[in-house]
C-alpha cells in the first residue's frame, strides 16, 4: 500500500528545486519561503491543543512541543536545545507563529532540524502527546518520511540573515534589510513613531547622517541600534542607546519599506503605515494603491501575502456549537470555552468578511464558504479578557429577535488588535452589538 500526503508531496518538490540549486541558498532564493512554509504546514498538521501554566488553552502550535523537547530531553550543551534557547531570547519575535518560523530558519543554517523530530519518530507513543492521528507526525509512517525529508534538507547549504526576522510573527515574505555604519554623531535626524510594537521613521532631516545618500527613508522600520532591537518597550531609551556610544560610530539596522531593486512595496509595512495615521505618509500609500490597480501589469508583488490584498481578515475557525435559547453576549464566554474543549478541535485557516448585509466565512484552502450569517440573525458578538486571541458571534435560525435557537461561531486571531478591528467591523453592521471583555 502506497502511504502518501500533499504536504509531504509538496515538501518534497521543494526540496528538489533546492537541491537542484548549485548555488548557496540565501534569502535571495526564490523558492526558499515556499520550502519554509510547506515545512511549517507539515509541523502544524494536526498539533494538539496545550494548556498553560494556569490552566487556559493555548493555541495548538509546533513551537510548544519543539521547546518543550528542548528542555526535557536534550542536554543544555546540544545544537537543537541552544537554538531553541536563542530563539526564545530573541526579542523580534512575539508569538509561537514567529518563534516557530524563526527556529526553523536557525535550524536549517545549524542543520539540526531533523533532531526533534528524530526523537518524536523513533520514541513509541510520544508523538500521541503532541499529535492526533490525521498529522504526519502522528502516523509512524508518514513520519519516517518527513524525517528523510529533513534529514536531505541538513546535507543543503543555508546562508541565511537570522538578524532579518522582525516580520516573522506576520509573513515568510521578509523585507528587504539594511545594516548601516554611521559616522559618530549626536543626533541621528530621525522621527520615528511605534505602531504595533515598531519603530516607524516618519520624518528624517535632509541634512542629517541618516539621511546621507537616501538609504534610510520615510517609512521604514528603524529595527536596531547599536545592536540594542528597538521596540515599544525600548522606545523611552532610544537617546540611551545613542549616549552610550558617544564619539564612536553608529550602527543601525533598517527594515526597507520598499525593495530597492524591484521597487515593490512591503506589505506588513504598509499595514503599519496604514494603522500610523500620519499624514505625511500618505503619499507612501497612494503609491501603494496604484501598485495594486495595476496588479495585472506587476504579477509578482508579493507572491506569498496576495490573500492579504484581499477583502477580509485571516483568522482559523475553531468551530461552532449550539448553546441554547438564549443569544445574548453572556454566552460568548461560555461557548468559546465550550468550543475549545471540544476532543475534534480544528483550527481551519479561514477569511472572515464583513460585508454590506451579513458576514462570510470561506476556508483559504478551498474558498469554500464554512459560514455565512446575515447582520439581523447575529445577536451577539465579542471576547473574553481571559484568552482574547479568541473572539465568537451568536447567531439565531432566523431573525434574532424572533429566534428560539442559537449557535455560536468560534475563532482565532494571533493579534489581539487585530480582533478587536474584526469585532468593530462586525459591530458596524448591527446595532445591538455589545463586547465581552
Amino acid at each position: 500500500m502506497t502511504v502518501s500526503n500533499p504536504l509531504i508531496k509538496e515538501l518534497k518538490g521543494w526540496t528538489r528545486k533546492l537541491t537542484e540549486s548549485d548555488k548557496e541558498i540565501d534569502d535571495e532564493n526564490e523558492d526558499l519561503p515556499f520550502f519554509c512554509r510547506s515545512l511549517e504546514k507539515c509541523f502544524q498538521k494536526g498539533v494538539l491543543m496545550r494548556l498553560n501554566p494556569i490552566g487556559f488553552p493555548k493555541l495548538p502550535d509546533a513551537w510548544y512541543w519543539l521547546e518543550e523537547l528542548a528542555e526535557k530531553h536534550f542536554s543544555s550543551c546540544c545544537t537543537y536545545s541552544l537554538v531553541v534557547e536563542q530563539v526564545k531570547q530573541n526579542s523580534k519575535v512575539h508569538t509561537p507563529t514567529g518563534q516557530l518560523r524563526l527556529l526553523i530558519r536557525t535550524c536549517l543554517m545549524r542543520k539540526c532540524l531533523y533532531m526533534p523530530v528524530e526523537m518524536l519518530v523513533r520514541t513509541p507513543l510520544m508523538a500521541t502527546d503532541y499529535y492526533d492521528k490525521n498529522s504526519i507526525l502522528g502516523d509512524n509512517i508518514l513520519g519516517e518520511i518527513f524525517l528523510s525529508v529533513l534529514l536531505q534538507s541538513s546535507k543543503l547549504n543555508f546562508k541565511l540573515n537570522l538578524r532579518n526576522s522582525c516580520f516573522l510573527d506576520e509573513s515568510w515574505h521578509l523585507p528587504e534589510c539594511l545594516a548601516l555604519e554611521l559616522v559618530p554623531c549626536k543626533s541621528l535626524g530621525i522621527s520615528v513613531c511605534f505602531t504595533k510594537g515598531r519603530a516607524l521613521i516618519v520624518n528624517l532631516d535632509k541634512n542629517s547622517v541618516a539621511a546621507e545618500d537616501d538609504k534610510v527613508e520615510v517609512g521604514d522600520i528603524l529595527d536596531e541600534i547599536n545592536g540594542n532591537v528597538i521596540t515599544s518597550n525600548t522606545k523611552g531609551q532610544l537617546r540611551k542607546f545613542m549616549r552610550k556610544t558617544v564619539g564612536q560610530p553608529v550602527y543601525l539596522y533598517v527594515a526597507k519599506h520598499r525593495n530597492k531593486k524591484t521597487r515593490q512595496l512591503y506589505i506588513p509595512i504598509v499595514h503599519l503605515i496604514r494603522n500610523s495615521g500620519i499624514e505625511g505618509l500618505k503619499k507612501i500609500l497612494k503609491k501603494f494603491n496604484s501598485e495594486i490597480q495595476d496588479e495585472n501589469e506587476n504579477p509578482e508583488i508579493s507572491k506569498l501575502e496576495n490573500k492579504s490584498l484581499n477583502a477580509g481578515f485571516s483568522v482559523k475557525f475553531c468551530g461552532s456549537v449550539y448553546i441554547g435559547t438564549e443569544g445574548d453576549v453572556k454566552q460568548i464566554e461560555r461557548a468559546i470555552l465550550q468550543v475549545l474543549k471540544l476532543e475534534d478541535l480544528k483550527l481551519v485557516p479561514a477569511k472572515f468578511e464583513c460585508l454590506e448585509i451579513g458576514i462570510r466565512v470561506t476556508r483559504d484552502s478551498d474558498d469554500t464558504v464554512m459560514c455565512k450569517q446575515s447582520y439581523m440573525e447575529i445577536s451577539s458578538c465579542g471576547r473574553t479578557g481571559n484568552i482574547p486571541n479568541y473572539f465568537a458571534f451568536i447567531a439565531g435560525d432566523t431573525n434574532c429577535n424572533l429566534a428560539t435557537k442559537f449557535d455560536a461561531y468560534v475563532f482565532y486571531h494571533e493579534n489581539e488588535s487585530e480582533v478587536q478591528t474584526i469585532l468593530q467591523s462586525l459591530g458596524q453592521g448591527f446595532q445591538r452589538t455589545h463586547f465581552a471583555v
